[in-house]
This record gives C-alpha cells, structure tokens and sequence, in this order.
C-alpha cells in the first residue's frame, strides 16, 4: 500500500461521457444574447510554437435528454434550465480568463434545442412553481415543493442557512414524506427562491442583482423571485452565443453528437450487443434500422449548424458508442473525428484491456495517447481520439473530495507520468507527438466540489497555462498540423466506459423497451408505405421517431443504473412513441400504457420477517400474529401473508389486527408476479397492472381458489387448499408452484374487483423470508456496540447514518447446494436512502478468505483503502467486497498479486430484521472444504466519491462531519474499517490500533504498517 496512491474508481455516470475536439484561430465578436450566432471571421496567423512533449485534448459533454411537455406545454423537468444557469454557461466563459488554453465542448443536439425553446418562452415546472406567490399555492403546489425543491447537492444547500434550516426541519419532520402544514407561507417562498439560487452558478451570485439577494437570506418576495427568473432566462438566453463566439474566437471548438444521443450501433443492429456481451438478454425482435442511424447524423450536424453558424467536423456519439458497422455514417456525412473511450481500442486491436502499474500509469501509453482512424472501402477514413479512463473519472467522481489545487496538481503530476512513459516507450516524438484526450461530463460534478468546481478549475487552467511539457489542443487542431493517424482494423462495438452495451440493453427491462421501440418504427413503416398521410405528417412522425431512439430512456432500464424515479423515464420515453402515432392522425395502441418499469410497490404495514405455518380453516386463529400484511384504511381493502418452506398463505381480510379492513370482495382474482414464468402486463380486461404477473388465483364467493397462468381466461390449474370463514377467505400457495424462489425476493400481488385494482398505486410486495437450509460452516456471534473501529470512532453526523448500521451482530457462512452463502446481520435496520439497486445504500461488507490458514500465501493487505492487513503467516486468496452498486470479487495468487472480478451476486436484503443474504456460486471460489478455510470480516461505511486510491468506502476524519467518519488519529494509516467479526470483547480495538502511526507520506507502506484483521478458522 502507498502514501500517495494513483489509484481509481470506475463509477457509473448519471449521465454519458464527452467528446474531444479543438477550436480553429478564428475570431469574431457575436452578442451572446442572441441564439443563433453569425459566421463571420477575421483570421490572424501566428507563428507555429515548438510542440511540447505531449498534447492534452481536454472535452467536456454537455447532454440532457429531451424532456417531454405537459398539456400545458411546459417542460416536466428543469434540468436543461438549472444546469444552463449552474454549469453551461459558466463552463465556457471561465475559459476566458485563460487565453492560452484551448478545450472542446460538446453541445448535444436536443439539449440545444431545449436551450431554444427555453430562450423563446418556453418554461419548465419548477419555474412554473416558483412563479407562484407562496400564500396561493395550493396542496398539490406545496406537496410538489416539498418534495422536488431539494433536489440539489447537499453541499450546496450548505452554502446558504436558510435553505439548510428548511432542510433540517423537513427531515425532522419526515423527509420527502412530511405533511405539507410542516412549511409556513414564508418557507414555501424562500424554499422557491432557495432552490433557484442553489441552481445558480457561484460567480452569477457575487455579481448583482443576485448578490444582494444572496446577502438577504430569506424573507424573500415574489418582486426577488422574479429577479432571478429574469437572470436565469438571460443566462440561458447567452448560452449558445457565447459558445458561438467563443468557437470563432478561436479558444474552443463546438462539436455535436447524432441528433437524440442514440446507441448508434444498436440502432443499426441490436445484434451487436452480443459481442462483447454473449449473455445479453435481446429483444424478440431484431432491431435494424441504419436510415435511422444515417439520419441522427446528419439531423445532428444540421442543428448544431444552424444554431451555432457553424458545421461541426468532429462528433461524440451518443455514450461513446461506436462499431465498424455505422463508422462509414460519420464519413459519408463529413465527420473528421469522432472521440469514444479506452474501451473502445483496446478490443479493436485485440489487447482485451489497457493495464495500469502500481503508480496507475497506463503501461500501452503509445498506443492510447494518439489518434487512430477508422477505414472503409469507399469512404475517407475518420479520425479516433480515446479517453484516458482514470484521469477523466478522477474529475468526474473523486477530485471533489480534495481542494482545487491539490486535485490541479494531482491532475498535473498524472500527466508528468505519462509524458515520462511515453519517453521511456520512446514516443516523444516532436512530428507527431502524443495526446492525451480527457473527456467527461461537463455539468454534474461540479456540484460535488467545493464552490462549484470553480476552485479546481481554475487552478487546474492555470497550471496548464504555465506548463511548458504539455499544451492544449483540439482534435481537429492537432490533426490539421500533423495529418492522417494509423488505421485500425475493424472497430469493435463498444461504448465510452465498457466494452459492450450492457448499459443499455440485455436485460428484461430493456429488451422490453426495445421490442416496444420496434413494434413502433414498424407501424411508421407501414404508415410511410400505405400511401394514407402526406409528407408534412410523415416527416413529423419520423421526427418523433428519432427522439424516442435516444439513448437516455434505455439507460434507467435494468438494474445496472437507477435515478430514483425511474418510472419518470419509463413515462417519458412511452409518451414519445405514443406522440409517433399522434403525429399520423392515429390512436395510440394500448401496450404503450403498461409501464416497462414495474411500478414501486407499496410498502406494507407489517411483513413476514420469521416463518409459520397456517392452519387452513378459515377460523383466522392459528399463527397470523406479526405476519405480513397491507392495509389500504381509505378502501377498507387489505391482504395478509405468510411463509413457511412449503407455502405461500394469504388471508383476504384483516379484522382481527387492523380495525375497520375488511378485506377484499369476493368473488376476486389475485394477480401474482413471481421470478420465473411468462409474465403479462395487463389484468384480462386490459387493465394494466403495473408489474408483470405470471400467475391468476380466482377465487369464487364460496371461497374455492383456483391458480393458473396470469394471461389465460378459464385458465385454473391447479385447485388450491382455501377455506371461507365468517370474514374473509384463507388459502396455501405450494412455493412448488410459483417457481423457483429465494429469500429476499419479492412476490407481487395485485387484486381486481369489479370496478379497480387493489392496491391502486403499486403491486404488494410479499418479500420471501429466509427459507434457505443451508449448512452453516461457521457462526460468529458479535458484541454489539462495538462499532467504533479501534476504539474512537463515530458516525457521520447526516441523518442518513442512523444508530446500529455498521454494528455487526452476527456473520455466518455455510453452502447450499452449489451456492456459499455468507449472512451479515446489523444491530440497526437495512436502509437504502440511496436506491442501490441491491437494497442497501450505507455499508460495505468484506469478506477476505484464506484458504490455507498458517501457509503464508496470498495477500495480506486488503482490499485498497482498507488500511488494515491479515496477520503475518496468513493471507488471502479471495477478498469479496459487497456493497449496494459496485460489488467485486478479487483474486490473489500466491505470490499476493491481486485481479478484481465482477461475477453475478445474488443478495437479499431483509432490512426490518437487519439482514443481509449474499450467495456466490461455488465455483468462484474454487476447490477446497470450506471447513478449513480461515475468513476475516470488516464493516465499512459506503462512499460513492471515496478518495484517491480508495475503493469506494468513507475516510475517518478527527472530528466527524456530516459524509466523515470521526474519531481519526492524526496519522495517514489509521483504519477504515468500522467493525469487524469477532467475538471477543475488546480484541478487535487492540487489533485495529495495533500499528506504528505515520503521519507524512514517504515511502511505500507495508502490511506491517497497518493494523490487523482478525482470521475466524471452523471450529
């Protein structure tokens, strides 16, 4: 373990990566308030400088999706607005104040045309919202402010106390979920104005007329919220100009992207996704369209051109995403360039992936840092830049935990290490000299950093201005003054961050979303062929078309990627197929209203945490006490349930626990979702459901039940063990019959009446308890209050980290069938404030496995940033690492050399009973009895922007703050780790401080420079 590790964290972007690209010497001065920018130049030559040892290509890609209008026209969220005011603008014009730097912008077609429509009128519904004076706000008004105008950076809402009084007292209150008689008049008015300065850059807020409103504080009026509506609309209305002029200045280059940010390949063939991802789910139907394609090229390039008075050459496909098959549609279109990520290359020339050595130094620099170009039988070639992965993710998640000149500087010394690669690979080389191309998200990072990124930006433009080994370029510059680069063989399908397109399809989810976007294009096609509809109503459903083909909707599909309100894209993205068909003159069909994501289920009232068995009599007596159950008072309606490792039991009513539920009418059917079987959307009337149900249970008013497949009508199979009593009606589902089923799962069950659904607002989720009978190997009982590391340690102090959640109880592991499957139980609740897709947002688990206890194989150090190591003598072959998004597998030889995997984990979370399930298949850990194997456990706290050389868990601070832990020595190699497994009181501080303290980095530490992880071994 280093001092000073180059290490870094892949992590997922709410958004996609950006595109390179260079400005040309031309000047010109254009009013930035207007939209469309003239393009007149005056052109001044100077004489070419000596080129520095390498180039730094530096692109930021701005994008948002296209967001749908309401009935009222107004935009459903304010994104393109708030991040206009926040980041677009400011973005640019920072630049300025360095005119010897040079950098791209890649400005997405739909987030130019959403800034037009803003600049002629158009608002959003937060601006909506605003506009309203606080005293006539009604209900619904308050509910939607409530809930929506904290949807901002913590930091940020730091910046200003009121706005961090009105959250304290919201959270107090409940959350999102407070009742709206929680805010007074004068709340809700500065609430509105506090959400609009938060999303208003730092510089705008030093400058009046915003400063004075800054200084104010609160007690703000409608004449000070529509100062700044006016502001944002000016900034917004400045946006495009000012990129205009800066492009003819010469200081930046503007590129685009296809016209709706496509996975341009997947639009020509969905097939593609099956070759860097064999497993892919892919639609039942074949998507194939490259007119398509071809258009979001050409449509893209045409409004860049007329918003901005100039054609891009260079482009950032949509996500980087790019393959042989469409590579030909950017050069018949006039593409130059194009940018995409490491990902891309190393698969195209066959070295599977870029490798890194131990200061992270990309150890192919000659091969990543130049441009290659793409090739075609009848075509001009165009050029290829790809993105150093690490530097680019280090400004995109970790440099905002550190100051802007440390990150500056952090960032100066990464390219120093590759400038002295590259000379020792003998690179160097004046004619043709290397270039670095870092490229990223332009907009959302910077409300992670200190002042807005601003800071960090600075810092880090000034040392590029004074750099003498490296100079900014653009793509198109550098290949003006040094020609055609090598050519590549074919280019493999592959995308900005990974070496497929998992992100967007292969799972059920978005193979539905793309079966959906096929039967659509197929019914235009008709349309287009049937002779029916004019030109002007086809060229408007064809336009519509291309919008719904954007990559945005497919990237919220699956588990891999969650926003939190998912269900607003699924909306979105079937409201512009249906605006296909409303275009045409036709009725939109019906398929088009079942929702591809399933709805969120309601949360029940009790659930069945602990296993019983139901006597089926219908007297409602035996066991039915602290079981599941939902209970719907407005309705009267509820449901009730329980496990055992049989059966599924429901009751029908719910008189004995919750006063005034009746329970469901009968005759009734209820729809049930399972894991396994073909599920259908719709009840047999139409109605959608919400979820996918696989199966029906009818059950009569004499109380027979009958099961059978959802979609089928008369369809009953199988005659159920039910019986009607004086209240309601009991009844056993065999678990044989709803499939295979494991804990932690979530079987959904909806019930139809004669006139609606119950519940209305989402399935009820029947979460399947423990029902495993696994052969438990080892069991650790744990004291509880030990949660403080060595002995110091406390909890961040946000709301979020509440009492017992890293306080482990009990670590068990044992095998089930082919399964070995390890359980963490916590003296507090599961909680998930973040919406993992895993079910737990606070903890990170660590289990390290050595499987030869005594031997001296293996690591000892663990995973990165851990600072701790096993004990001299013992070392880790397996070191599995759970956590709610990125979880890993990593391999050790014998040797202590480390590989990180990422194979499929099966995790369930049973938050009420403090309970985490995880099962990994037998084989990844390879041969040997379990019995003898030693295993080490550490509980850390989750980090989504952890620091330099971390993966992914929370530093330890001497003093606890709102994201840090506290408690902290003064020293560099204190650790991490939280709580451990063990069952001896007062063994596992001793072991966590046991280490010599080091408080400035030098050289390298060791394994014994740490404390030690204590090593359970099977009795």
């Amino acid at each position: 373990m280093r001092k000073l590790v180059l290490g870094v964290v892949l992590f997922a972007s709410v958004a996609a990566a950006c595109s390179p690209n260079e400005a040309d010497p031309t000047t010109t001065v254009i009013d930035s308030g207007q939209t469309t920018a003239a393009p007149t130049t005056t052109t001044t030559t100077a004489a070419p400088a000596a080129p520095p040892d390498i180039y730094l290509n530096l692109v930021w890609h701005q994008h948002q999706p296209r967001y749908p209008l309401d009935a009222d026209g107004v935009v459903t969220r304010p994104w393109v607005r708030v991040h206009a005011t926040k980041d677009y603008y400011d973005m640019a014009a920072l630049l300025r104040d360095y005119p010897g730097v040079t950098a791209t912008f890649n400005l997405t077609p739909i987030l130019l045309l959403q800034l037009e429509e803003l600049a002629n009128g158009t608002k959003d519904i937060y601006w909506v919202k605003s506009e309203i004076p606080a005293g006539q706000l009604t209900d619904d008004d308050k509910q939607f402010i409530m809930e929506r105008f904290f949807d901002i950076n913590g930091k940020i809402i730091a910046r200003f106390p009121r706005y961090q009084e009105l959250a304290d007292k919201r959270g107090l209150a409940g959350g999102s979920a407070a009742p709206i008689s929680t805010f007074t008049t004068r709340d809700y008015a500065d609430l509105q104005m506090l959400f609009n300065l938060g999303w208003t850059d730092p510089s705008f807020l030093t400058q009046e007329p915003l400063a004075s409103l800054v200084a104010k504080g609160r007690d703000y009026t409608v004449d000070d919220m529509e100062i700044v509506l006016n502001e944002h609309l000016r900034i917004v209305t400045a946006t495009i100009g000012l990129h205009a002029e800066m492009w003819n200045a010469g200081q930046i280059e503007v590129i685009t992207t296809p016209l709706a940010h496509p996975i341009l390949p997947l639009l020509a063939d969905t097939n593609l996704a099956t070759v860097g991802d064999p497993a892919a789910l892919l639609p039942d139907n074949r998507f194939q369209e490259i007119p398509d394609a071809d258009q979001h090229v050409i449509r893209g390039l045409d409004e860049a051109e007329r918003l901005l008075g100039r054609r891009p050459v260079g482009m950032w496909p949509g996500e980087g995403a790019v393959a042989q098959l469409v590579m030909s549609l950017f050069s018949k279109n006039g593409v130059k360039w194009v940018a995409t990520g490491e990902d891309v290359l190393a698969p195209t020339l066959g070295l599977g992936s870029f490798n890194r050595d131990s200061n992270s130094v990309v150890e192919e620099a000659a091969t990543l840092y130049r441009p290659w170009q793409a090739v075609f039988t009848r075509n001009e070639p165009v050029a290829m830049f790809f993105r150093d992965k690490l530097i680019s993710d280090l400004v995109g998640f970790e440099y905002s935990g550190q100051s802007g000149q440390s990150a500056a500087d952090d960032f100066m010394a990464r390219l120093e290490a590759i400038r002295d690669r590259l000379g020792e690979q003998g690179a160097l080389d004046p004619d043709k000299p290397p270039v670095v191309s870092i490229i990223l998200d332009g907009e959302n990072a910077w409300e992670n950093y200190d002042n807005d990124g601003i800071d960090f930006l600075r810092a880090l433009y000034q040392n590029l201005s004074e750099a003498d080994f490296v100079k900014t370029t653009t793509p198109t510059a550098y290949l003006e003054r040094y020609g055609e680069p090598e050519s590549l063989p074919d280019v493999a399908p592959a995308s900005w961050f990974q070496p497929n397109f998992a992100t967007w399809i292969g799972e059920a989810e978005e193979a539905a979303a793309w079966d959906y976007l096929w039967e659509v294009r197929n019914d235009l096609t008709r349309a287009e062929r049937s002779g029916e509809h004019d030109e002007a109503t086809l060229a408007a459903a064809f336009a519509a078309m291309l919008f719904a083909e954007g990559s945005d909707w497919f990237w919220w599909y699956g588990a891999d990627q969650d926003s939190g309100d998912d269900g607003y894209f699924d909306r979105a993205y079937r409201d512009l197929l249906r605006n296909v068909y409303v275009q045409l003159g036709d009725e939109p069909p019906d398929f088009l209203d079942v929702p591809i994501i399933p709805e969120l289920p309601v949360t029940p009232q009790q659930t069945a945490t602990d296993l019983v068995t139901i006597i089926v009599d219908g007297a409602f007596e035996d066991g039915w006490i602290d079981t599941g159950a939902f209970a719907d008072r407005e309705s009267s309606r509820g449901l009730g349930w329980a496990y055992d490792k049989e059966n599924l039991y429901l009751r029908t009513n719910l008189v004995d626990n919750f006063d005034q539920i009746v329970g469901l009418d009968l005759p009734t059917s209820l729809y049930i979702g399972t894991p396994e079987g073909d599920a259908v959307a719709t009840t047999l009337e139409g109605a959608p459901l919400g979820f996918g149900a696989t199966l029906r249970i009818d059950i009569d008013d004499t109380g027979r039940a009958c099961v059978g497949p959802a979609g089928v009508d008369g369809g009953c199979v199988n005659e159920l063990a039910s019986r009607k009593g004086d209240i309601g009606v009991e009844l056993a589902i065999p678990l044989s019959v709803l499939g295979a089923l494991e804990p932690g799962d979530n079987v959904l069950v909806k019930a139809t009446t004669p006139d609606e659904l119950f519940p209305a607002t989402g399935p009820i989720p029947l979460q399947v308890p423990d029902i495993s009978n696994v052969d438990v190997a080892l069991s650790v009982v744990d004291p509880t209050g030990d949660d403080h590391g060595p002995g110091t340690y406390a909890y961040p102090t946000e709301g979020v980290f509440t009492g017992g959640s890293y306080d482990l109880t009990l670590f068990e592991v044992g095998t089930e069938e082919d399964d070995v499957v390890f359980t963490f139980e916590i003296a507090g609740t599961i909680q998930n404030p973040w919406g993992s897709p895993r079910g737990f947002s606070i903890q990170t688990f660590d289990v390290y496995i050595d499987t030869d206890p005594g031997a001296g194989t293996g690591s000892r150090l663990l995973i990165d940033g851990r600072n701790a190591a096993l004990a001299e003598g013992n070392g880790w072959e397996y070191g599995i690492t759970l956590e709610g998004w990125d979880p890993a597998v990593y391999l050790s030889d014998a040797a202590g050399v480390t590989e990180e995997t990422k194979p499929t984990f099966n995790v369930a979370v049973f938050g009420d009973k403090g309970k985490i399930q995880m099962r990994l298949d037998r084989s990844l850990l390879g041969d040997g009895d379990i019995s003898t194997w030693g295993f080490a456990v550490a509980v850390m706290s989750q980090e989504g922007f952890p620091s330099s050389g971390v993966r992914r868990i929370r530093d330890v601070e001497q003093n606890a703050q709102q994201w840090r832990l506290g408690g902290a020595p003064f020293d560099i190699n204190h650790t991490r780790i939280i709580d451990v497994a063990w069952a001896t009181p007062g063994d596992q501080e001793s072991a966590l401080s046991d280490y010599t303290a080091v408080v400035e980095a030098g050289e390298d530490l060791g394994p014994n420079d740490f404390g030690t992880l204590l090593l359970l071994i099977p009795e």
